[in-house]
């Protein structure tokens, strides 16, 4: 019996250290959502049972003791996911995961993350999801600690009395290493796009404006949260890009997206001046960089605010752009020519200059 025991705590079947109850409300978008009470939450991340997520999203699965592995039932066939594994395979495709699936108190489960990235489109529909017993104390205060100092350098920066109004960049190409980002069909990485593409962005900005460029990793290795943002910390940045690229389970969608922290609310009153001017430094970039893309034949979808942690906090300039979809073939196939990587270089390189030259007539119309 004591055996049996240390097995099941090995297996993860027991709760375990340092995992506390939650709770937490999920639904589909336009639909009541639902209370979901059996969530085990371990620094800060819920973990709900896979079975409860699919039930309140009108999917079915089961975990097939054979292969070690839960499979999901969708539209497009059988998704895959295990407690081995850091992907999610759909038909011939993986798609990578922030968090592996754990088993806890007897139960396979998995995060927030899983439930609004890939629960949502094997559903197809947008999820509602509200975890309601956040546990940021639970965060480890060495790490929380320099998040927060690094977030307080960005808000706090200031600009330059004279000079250049860009006087550097950071570029940060996104995953490498064991994290691959998005895997296409034909095994093409991610990161070796983001860092392609933020290598090429680097020479132009360097040759064509003399500026220093910040790069957060010039090889294939992986980074932290807080070495990401250090780039971005040197005292000399005025604008900060990320670079990274998408899938979707619809080999349809294509087309670049741009991310950005979302905007302050302004009052409804004033001219329509007035509100440009109010506009954050990161959206005019984002816009500029846009209109770039657009102008080089480049189809862009959008720019979206957002709350991703890697977009940090502050008055940066910054914008995250979704480079592309490896999960369209057609795309994918440009994706992975460098001289569509340098047309995607030269086009963000002139959203940056623009952007700069746009900063400097809004200066001197203010003067």
């Amino acid at each position: 019996m004591r055996v049996f025991f240390l097995i099941c705590c090995f297996l993860g079947l027991g709760v375990l250290p340092g995992v506390a109850q939650a709770a937490v409300d999920m639904g589909l978008r336009g639909k009541d959502p639902l209370r979901i009470e059996d969530v085990y939450q371990q620094k800060g991340v819920p973990y709900i049972a896979v079975e409860d997520a699919l039930d309140v999203v009108g999917l079915k699965g089961h975990w097939n003791s054979i292969d070690h592995t839960f499979k999901i039932q969708t539209r497009r066939g059988w998704a895959e996911i295990s407690p081995a594994s850091s992907y999610m395979k759909l038909g011939d495709e993986f798609y990578p995961l922030k968090d592996k699936p754990r088993f806890i108190d007897g139960r396979l489960r998995v995060t927030d993350s899983f439930i609004l990235n890939q629960l949502s489109q094997l559903a197809g529909q947008p999820v509602y999801f509200r975890n309601l017993d956040p546990d940021a104390d639970s965060v480890p205060e060495e790490k929380k600690n320099s998040l927060e100092q690094l977030f307080s350098f960005l808000l706090n920066r200031k600009p330059a009395a004279s000079g250049p109004l860009i006087r550097a960049v950071a570029l940060d190409p996104g995953h490498g290493g064991l994290d691959t980002g998005v895997l296409a069909a034909s095994g093409y990485k991610e990161k070796e796009l983001n860092l392609a593409v933020a290598e090429k962005l680097a020479k132009q900005l360097k040759m064509k404006l003399g500026i220093p460029v910040y790069l957060s990793r010039d090889g294939d290795y992986e980074l932290a949260m807080d070495q990401r943002l250090k780039a971005a910390s040197e005292d000399d940045v005025d604008a900060w890009i990320l670079l990274h690229a998408q899938s979707s389970f619809s080999p349809l969608i294509h087309g670049v997206n741009l991310f950005i922290r979302p905007e302050q609310p302004t009052p409804k009153s004033g001219t329509e001046d007035d509100a440009i001017k109010q506009r954050s430094h990161s959206f005019l970039l984002a816009s500029q960089v846009a209109l770039a893309l657009r102008s080089s034949a480049v189809e862009v979808q959008g720019i979206y605010p957002s709350n991703r942690l890697s977009l940090g906090q502050g008055n940066l300039p910054t914008v995250l752009i979704e480079l592309g979809y490896l999960s369209n073939s057609d795309e994918e196939k440009q994706l992975e020519d460098a001289e569509y990587q340098r047309q995607l270089a030269e086009a963000i390189f002139n959203g940056i200059k623009n952007y700069a030259m746009q900063m400097k007539e809004q200066q001197n119309a203010a003067k």
